[in-house]
């Protein structure tokens, strides 16, 4: 029988994170994924600046910034009536190079180091996997599938199979996650539902979809309009989107399947010719059935030492990109919390913070993703769409307004990607200032208990998040203020504390205070101009002491 502290079920981007939290911080943990390798076939599309950062902390925001399209590749957002036909609008995208420097600017809209990046999840994955597999106290099993999860009241047992052999293993663990997606045999054991809303039927994005994984070197020619990363087709006969990949010759292409059912192989050649306009040479390298109309979010994160995560735990349609994006956040924010528990410094009640603080963002990004999918799936397409003369023109021009509304609502997001605010944390030490205002299209930086810390830049190419520390992180801006009661506080309770000075007046302005102390998942716990007159029970409120 193997012995574990953390028992995680499943390896996609949620549980590959939290193995990585875990590892890094030599938790020992099992990692079971029943598939063999990383997914082949394409998945996500975006990585938003939230989930970058988190890249960035982890130390490999570079390698994932590699893949991809190439840096000088525009990432427009285009729709067509047929892609060789009328253009109706277009939402302008930087490519990666215009996108890393205009970071160095006074862009307020989206004040980060790490713009938004374009890449296929099954490559991100891969690198994940990677990144894991290099800790020594993460035990990353592909090809193992979990069959049971029994709980008991001191500990976990799991017991999985190594699909390539049927031999069987039972692993004790102190906690376990599920992070095995929607049909969660974790979340099943629990007894666990989700609420919300399930298999809406729209025109496009509500019901069975095929996903089609495209070779083509000659689209971009036959198309011949501007280069754009995502490429949409809006006509009577035909609604798709097709994602740009590698921008030279993989693509992926998502379609509809008919209400009365099709063959998918000879649907999506058909659906690529219909959304084109025309014949042209293609490859299919792959097809995928998935079901879009979710807007699912589990009644509970957890129950006693078992929790979910990821497509477990919430479950979208994708528009807006923010199911794999969610689901980093949540092992970003689980997974300092079960290192802490397990190496003694956090207290009783710091992991059922996970719950409060990740479910009203998981409802939050799940509204949004519906709003968008009903903007987008429910658009209804005039009969004179394609007609040559006055009239099929002005129908072109009001479908193409409405239409970059449309996606000016759904990619122009900075408050989605980093506004995450955990109102009401048990672990975060409110100040009385007003919470900021939850707004998806726009962010305005400030440290606010409770809120992402906000990105200033301490000289070229360094942000304050490079110096922040593995765990807790106490910033100093005035250097005469005397931080040993922090320190011996941190030293006493065993909670791993770095102390930064900063002298940019910059970065005081946006943190507001002369002390803030940032949590492992950079998130702000407690701000002050000078240390509270009881630093011990701050620090106990903020590790799950005193809740």
């Amino acid at each position: 029988m193997a012995r574990t502290r953390v028992a995680i079920v499943g390896g996609g981007p949620s549980g590959l994170i939290l193995a990585i939290e875990l590892g890094r911080r030599g938790v020992p943990c099992v990692l079971l994924e029943e598939d063999a390798t990383p997914p082949t076939l394409p998945k996500a599309n975006a990585t938003t600046s939230r989930t970058m950062e988190h890249y960035r902390r982890l130390g490999f925001a570079a390698e994932i910034r590699a893949l991809g399209l190439p840096e000088d590749y525009p990432q427009d957002i285009a729709y067509f009536t047929r892609y060789t036909r009328h253009e109706l609008a277009r939402l302008k995208g930087r490519s990666r190079r215009e996108a890393i420097a205009a970071r160095e600017g006074a862009d307020s809209r989206w004040p980060t180091p790490e713009p938004l990046h374009r890449v296929q999840q099954m490559y991100i994955e891969a690198i994940l996997k990677a990144q894991a597999e290099k800790w020594p106290a993460a035990n990353v099993r592909f090809g193992w599938r979990a069959q049971r999860i029994q709980q008991h009241e001191d500990g976990v047992t799991v017991t999985a199979e190594r699909i390539s052999t049927g031999k069987t293993e039972r692993i004790e663990a102190d906690y376990a996650v599920g992070c095995d997606g929607p049909r969660s045999l974790v979340r099943a054991a629990l007894g666990i539902g989700y609420e919300g809303h399930s298999r809406e039927e729209r025109d496009f994005m509500g019901g069975r979809m095929l996903a089609v994984h495209i070779r083509s070197s000659a689209f971009c020619d036959v198309v011949r309009a501007p280069r754009a990363w995502q490429y949409w087709a809006m006509n009577r006969e035909q609604r798709a989107l097709m994602n740009a990949i590698d921008g030279r010759e993989l693509w992926v292409l998502h379609v509809q399947l008919p209400r009365e059912g099709a063959d998918p192989a000879a649907y999506a050649r058909e659906s690529l010719v219909r959304a084109t306009g025309r014949e042209f040479p293609f490859e299919i390298l792959g097809i995928a059935e998935w079901t879009a109309g979710f807007t699912l979010v589990a009644e509970r994160f957890g129950s006693g030492r078992v929790f979910i995560a990821g497509d477990a735990a919430h479950l979208f349609t994708p528009t807006g990109g923010q199911g794999y994006n969610t689901s980093v956040d949540d092992a970003s924010n689980l997974g300092w919390k079960l290192a802490a528990v397990c190496q003694g410094w956090g207290g009783p009640g710091l992991l059922a913070s996970y719950e409060t603080e990740r479910k009203p963002i998981a409802l939050r990004n799940t509204r949004f993703a519906r709003a968008m999918a009903e903007s987008i799936g429910r658009i209804e397409l005039p009969a004179d769409l394609e007609e040559d003369g006055e009239a099929g023109g002005a129908a072109r021009t009001a479908l193409g307004e409405r239409l970059y509304r449309h996606a000016a609502t759904e990619f122009d997001i900075p408050g989605i990607h980093l506004g995450v605010f955990y109102s009401g944390s048990p672990i975060v030490v409110p100040d009385g200032t007003a919470p900021p205002k939850d707004d998806w299209h726009r962010y305005t930086p400030g440290a606010s208990p409770g809120a992402r810390a906000p990105h200033a830049w301490l000289e070229e190419g360094v942000s304050i998040f490079d110096r922040f520390g593995r765990d807790f992180t106490l910033l100093r801006f005035d250097a005469r203020i005397d931080t040993r009661s922090f320190e011996a506080a941190a030293r006493r309770r065993g909670v791993p504390l770095s102390l930064l000075g900063v002298s940019s007046e910059e970065a005081r302005e946006l943190y507001a205070r002369d002390l803030v102390l940032v949590r492992p998942d950079h998130q702000v716990a407690w701000r002050g101009n000078a240390p509270p007159d009881d630093v011990d029970a701050l620090l106990a409120r903020a590790v799950g002491h005193l809740i």
